[in-house]
């Protein structure tokens, strides 16, 4: 059994997750508007995201994210 198979993401994580870019930070703000949904509700997935290890910080204010590479395999295998 693959580690990603073990993975379930809400739609709103999925849409989240596929907004971050593995190469380029980007604001909570600019993720919000390419998954369509409001900025609180992408900090909050951005968060859950990053306590899974699919997303990480640069640990600024404010923060700018990326996609890890488990973030860039999940994607994939999520409807």
């Amino acid at each position: 059994m693959r580690w990603w198979a073990d993975v379930t993401l809400s739609p709103v994580d999925a849409r989240v997750l596929r907004a971050t870019h593995p190469l380029c930070e980007r604001s909570a703000a600019r993720i919000a508007q390419l998954a369509g949904c409001s900025e609180e509700i992408a900090a909050s997935c951005l968060r859950r995201l990053r306590a899974r290890t699919l997303v990480e910080s640069n640990r600024y204010r404010p923060a700018g994210w990326v996609r890890t590479f488990a973030g860039d395999v999940v994607p994939e295998h999520t409807p």
